[in-house]
């Protein structure tokens, strides 16, 4: 019988946790494991909110019990944040990720695993230094201290493959003396067996207490990151620009936080619309993702205009869009049109500029064929974005 290979996942990320990035590590974990892979996931002990004390990795996500979980010692700084100086805060910030990197490398070389896999940069450069094979898969290119730090990386023989998420990111670590033969473009993925549901858009409409004849025009997915805004108040201000030829409009966002929600609201009033033709959800689980996708017409990803958007991000939401077969308007990002073809499996309009996505969600409920077929062309190509899929490529690169 042919002994099992043994991976690491290092992270530095408070886990489980409400941000997207720690939902795609451990479905990464989860399809490592389903490729046949002895997997052990290495997190900080962190401090959680009160909604997320009491849950796992498996409870909070959804994922199969199918790989290990070890947590590691660890002070939690951010306790300390709201007492200091933002940039004294930021310096030990960067002090103790290098630290606990190191602390964390160290115990993840008595593994003895064939396999180190890392999305943190101060972890990627401890393991490599160790000479420990590993793989570092970037969401962006770092500034400051951690470039310095990716550049040393980028020289160690240890470092086995490099997965960009982009192929913009790819560009510029090739740029900065990375192969780039080792350098893998690997968009984000889907887990299809999640959305092969069976209720019809009415049925789901049922089941979470919708408007059965509404319009709804969905954005499902985190409102801010890191302090950004993701589009919501652009499109409540397109679906001011539709109250009167769709009087039936219903807005609905789902994913949270709701920090700016009554802002939103405030907007959405200015511009006619009614309380009741606005729906802000905060997260749901991930198991329930497909019904509330399902439920609308249309769905969009009405991104601003900023360089992370536009060239160092791959969003889940898009492929759960595509899975769920509703057709997309989004906004015209290199990014996503690594992915989306307009008029073929999406629709792409001006990245903010509230008028042309309402011109182009009037466009998909005007021209039902023409958005069933985008729908399902959409189907169709997200097959190949599988978390499964992704391993696989991942261990071809490196010979697991």
């Amino acid at each position: 019988m042919p002994e099992i290979k043994r991976i690491a996942y290092l992270t530095t990320a408070r886990l489980p946790t409400e941000k997207a990035h720690g939902y795609q590590i451990c479905k990464m974990c989860e399809a490592f494991a389903n490729n046949g892979l002895d997997v052990t996931l290495v997190h900080p002990f962190r401090n959680q909110p009160k909604a997320l004390q009491g849950h796992t990795v498996f409870s909070y996500y959804g994922v199969h019990e199918c790989f290990q979980v070890q947590t590691l010692a660890n002070t939690d700084i951010f306790r300390f944040e709201p007492l200091l100086p933002a940039s004294v805060f930021q310096f030990l910030f960067v002090l103790h990720s290098l630290m606990w990197s190191l602390y964390a490398a160290s115990k993840a070389a008595r593994y003895g695993a064939d396999l180190y896999y890392t999305r943190d940069v101060p972890l990627g450069f401890w393991l490599t230094l160790f000479g420990m094979p590993t793989v570092l898969e970037l969401h962006t290119v770092p500034a400051g201290l951690q470039f310095l730090l990716l550049k040393r990386i980028g020289t160690q023989q240890s470092l086995k493959c490099t997965v960009a998420l982009t192929s913009f990111i790819k560009q510029r670590l090739v740029a900065q003396g990375f192969h780039k033969e080792r350098i893998t473009i690997l968009p984000d993925a889907v887990d299809q067996a999640l959305f092969s549901i069976s209720l019809t858009k009415e049925e789901c409409r049922k089941k979470l207490g919708l408007p059965v004849d509404a319009s709804i025009i969905g954005y499902v997915g985190r409102f801010t990151t890191m302090g950004m805004e993701k589009g919501v108040q652009c499109l409540i201000e397109a679906a001011g620009n539709l109250k009167t030829e769709v009087p039936s409009l219903c807005v609905l966002c789902v994913g949270g936080p709701q920090d700016n929600v009554a802002q939103y609201a405030a907007i959405g009033i200015a511009r006619g619309l009614k309380h009741e033709q606005m729906r802000f959800v905060d997260r749901v689980p991930n198991i329930e993702v497909p019904y509330w996708i399902r439920a609308c017409d249309v769905v969009t990803i009405p991104w601003l205009w900023n360089e992370f958007s536009a060239y160092f991000t791959s969003p889940m939401k898009l492929f759960e869009y595509m899975a769920a077969g509703v057709p997309i308007v989004a906004s015209d990002l290199p990014s996503l049109r690594e992915v989306l073809r307009h008029g073929e499996n999406g629709w792409l309009v001006n990245p903010g500029d509230s008028a042309a996505l309402a011109v182009g969600i009037s466009h998909m409920l005007r021209t039902p064929d023409l958005a069933e077929r985008i729908a399902q062309q959409a189907l169709q190509d997200v097959k190949q974005y599988t978390w499964q899929k992704r391993a696989e490529r991942v261990q071809g690169e490196v010979g697991l």
